[in-house]
């Protein structure tokens, strides 16, 4: 990897550590502050519907629309520069919730609501356009690095973002506010429209001249023909797409319950030290968030190394060293060495994406058998490893299947005649011509170029890659409001059943919340299964 290449990756991909930052202050400390402002708990779980909500119709339509758009900055550079301002003014109102509501409670509440509400909305624009920057920017040889560096900022964000709540910010940064929510707001602005700047500023966009579809009618049409479309699709997408819905039904009640089961056991163990409940709480609270920064330390870890021995389809399979012309030095003999090892050992991204799968599974279904706060967090810990794969393979995959065919229709025919024939010839931008572009262009001997911006009028609207993503993403949202449900009614059957409520005994609600995580992990067993077969596709 060459020095620019090197500076490429991170200046396209930092504006997902400043999102993913400002992301986990809202997952880590959004509950805690709802409650602080007086919102009763029965009501915090719907804020937090949002989420799915603002996932399930932004991010299709976002991914529609931008890969129509023609502005003069580039398809998804606009919506990533509004979606930041916008997340900007929540952060701000978040944080200044109290004195903007004037003292009034029951406004302070509405305006931190909607403010979250209108935050995840932005959130899920920005997601949707820096995912698909990284697939138009990167040709498919490229795709596997560009989203194993995605997953490597994630990880940088999530672990500031989780240690962070363990520093007295106010006594550290008191000019940036007088209460800890001012100041990690603040900071949470600050780093995410720096990190985007950086990435709007050092990429280059190829602005669409011409969009494919003409009108608001065809727009429409485009969106109402995301989901009838999708058996157009390449079959490794229509792959990934089902093996999705299994995985993210495991992981979601590992990210919703993670935190809390280790605070849980830290309360049953603990309930005999003295002190008052709400004492206790607070520190199992923090054992819960100190398990999670090690797992986010751990998936940055992984993120770091497990894209070293791995390969894609484009790439091929790793070989090692050729033998060396002349004497080398202990130094490059030992270089040669390991290289050697890792051609050895190096696998498929189906075969590494299928073996997190089966660890993470198997973590999750241990908590079944799990009683300590100790052995809680190394089963976090080691989900760590899978973490950071669910946020590389797929969307490497997804971008690899998507350029490599425009990179094959470009083999054949790079250059497209300009308007009234002639010697003149204009390039075409890979990242503007769709699959079914690909698809149904093919040579026919017949001596005439084909018309890249034709489709037949019986074909349905061309998918390129924000819509892909976008309809990608919903297949990550629908398990969370599948997870969000049966986990309400699982707890639901238990207090019944005992007549207590779940948060009255820890060691209790902990193994309530560990039937929840390993019914997940049976879920991410099927998905086990499903990516090992992906490996005949890929």
């Amino acid at each position: 990897m060459s020095r620019g290449e090197l500076a490429q990756y991170i200046t396209l991909t930092v504006a997902i550590a400043g999102l993913q930052f400002a992301w986990s202050v809202e997952m880590g400390f959004g509950s805690p502050y709802l409650l602080s402002l007086g919102l009763k708990k029965s009501l915090v779980s719907l804020v937090w519907l949002a989420g799915p909500l603002s996932g399930l119709i932004m991010q299709p339509l976002v991914g529609v629309l931008s890969d129509k758009s023609t502005s003069r900055f580039g398809r998804r550079r606009p919506y990533i520069v509004g979606s930041t301002v916008c997340s900007v003014l929540c952060l701000a109102v978040i944080g200044w919730t109290r004195e903007l509501a004037g003292g009034r409670a029951t406004l302070a509440v509405y305006l931190a609501v909607v403010a979250f509400y209108f935050l995840d909305f932005a959130v899920n624009c920005l997601q949707a356009s820096l995912r698909a920057l990284i697939v138009d920017v990167l040709p498919a040889s490229r795709q596997d690095a560009g989203t194993a560096w995605a997953s490597r900022m994630i990880g940088i964000g999530n672990v500031v973002g989780f240690l962070m709540g363990f520093l007295d910010l106010v006594r550290l940064l008191p000019f940036l506010g007088s209460t800890h929510m001012q100041v990690l707001t603040t900071i949470a602005s600050a780093v995410l429209g720096a990190t985007v700047a950086v990435t709007c500023y050092f990429t280059s966009e190829t602005p669409l001249l011409q969009p494919s579809l003409s009108s608001s009618d065809d727009n429409l049409q485009a969106f109402r023909a995301l989901f009838t479309s999708l058996h157009a699709l390449p079959t490794v997408i229509k792959r990934i797409f089902r093996i999705q819905l299994f995985a993210w039904i495991g992981w979601f009640p590992f990210l919703f319950y993670g935190t809390t089961y280790v605070a849980d056991l830290y309360v049953a163990a603990h309930s005999s030290d003295g002190g008052t409940d709400a004492e206790l709480m607070e520190r199992g609270t923090r054992a819960g968030s100190l398990a999670m920064f090690v797992q986010a330390v751990v998936s940055l870890g992984s993120s770091m190394v497990l894209p070293l021995f791995t390969y894609s389809a484009a790439t091929g399979s790793l070989q090692p060293p050729p033998p060396p012309a002349g004497s080398i030095s202990v130094f490059e003999r030992g270089m040669r060495a390991l290289l050697a090892v890792r051609a050895r050992v190096a696998v498929s991204l189906p075969t590494m994406w299928a073996i997190s799968l089966g660890i993470a599974s198997s973590a999750m279904m241990l908590t079944l058998v799990t009683s300590t706060v100790a052995m809680a967090s190394v089963l976090l810990a080691v989900c760590g490893i899978s973490w950071a794969v669910a946020m590389w393979v797929p969307f490497s995959m997804i971008g690899e299947t998507i350029r490599g065919g425009s990179d094959r229709t470009l083999g054949r025919q790079q250059m497209h005649a300009a308007p009234g024939g002639g010697s003149d010839y204009v390039q075409v931008a890979m990242g503007d011509i769709p699959l079914e572009v690909i698809d149904s262009h093919s040579e026919d001997g017949s001596g005439q170029e084909p018309d890249l911006d034709a489709r037949p009028p019986s074909e349905p609207a061309e998918l390129s890659a924000g819509t892909i993503l976008g309809v990608h993403n919903v297949f990550i949202v629908i398990p969370q409001f599948i997870t969000a449900f049966a986990s309400s009614l699982i707890f639901a059957v238990f207090e019944h059943l005992q007549g207590t409520a779940p948060d009255a005994a820890g060691g209790q609600h902990a193994r309530q919340i560990a039937l929840v995580i390993s019914l997940g992990g049976l879920s991410a067993g099927v998905a086990v299964y499903l990516s090992w077969q992906l490996r005949r596709l890929a």
